[in-house]
């Protein structure tokens, strides 16, 4: 259990399984009308994700507060700003920026700076509320004509979610729409071949544009020109 105390107090002994947090200007950071009182969700979110052990963790801990609906990325991105001395702000402050934009997830923002920006997809529209075939859905991601759908799932979860999503891919295929659904290896492990492959289906689709290689060596996307 960890306990938030003013940065100037001095503790005789503290408790075997507690972890003392020194903080500044304590007062402003805590809920008193709670029993018992704790830190403010935002203070809370944010420590919890600066003790993630990877990006990815991180993400998925910011993604998970603002998708609670009890705090929001411009909340958390302020709170950040009050914090004098916090390692990676600038990356933190530009994964806020971009679940403020709407990636509302870990795999969501990472196929958005991963596969995405870049590699010079069009910039895509993100949580669109649909009604294919009368039944209403939020698409994760829309390039145009062409939608993505991101399954984070890594163990399968009942028949009937599954069948539901299938049904969905189905109706938007049936509406011209081709939907292309990807997983934690296309968007983490293989990002470049990913741009690519989607690259040909939105030039299948109306993208009159050409994908740009990332950063990455040997990024696949160097080769579309002769592949495409």
């Amino acid at each position: 259990m960890r306990v938030a105390v003013s940065r100037g107090r001095h503790l005789k002994a503290v408790p075997a399984g507690i972890v003392i947090e020194r903080r500044v200007h304590l007062d402003g950071l805590v809920e008193w009308n709670r029993s018992p009182p704790r830190l403010r969700y935002d203070e809370a979110v944010l420590d919890v994700a600066l003790d993630a052990t990877d990006e990815v963790e991180t993400v998925a801990v910011l993604a998970a507060g603002c998708a609670s609906r009890r705090t929001t990325a411009h909340r958390l991105a302020a709170a950040l700003a009050a914090r004098s001395r916090v390692a990676g702000r600038r990356w933190l402050q530009a994964v806020l920026r971009d679940i403020a934009d709407g990636t509302h997830s870990v795999l969501e923002h990472g196929y958005l700076t991963r596969v995405e920006r870049p590699h010079g997809l069009p910039r895509a529209r993100r949580q669109v509320l649909s009604k294919d075939a009368g039944r209403a859905a939020y698409r994760d991601v829309e390039h145009g004509r062409v939608i993505v759908e991101l399954d984070g799932r890594i163990y399968h979860e009942s028949s009937a979610r599954r069948d539901a999503d299938l049904e969905r891919d189905l109706d938007v295929l049936a509406a011209g729409r081709p939907t292309a659904r990807l997983g934690w290896g296309q968007v983490f492990r293989r990002p470049c071949s990913t741009a690519v492959t989607l690259a040909r289906l939105l030039r299948l689709n109306g993208w009159d544009g050409v994908p740009l290689p990332c950063e990455a060596p040997g990024c696949a996307v160097r080769s579309f020109g002769a592949t495409a």
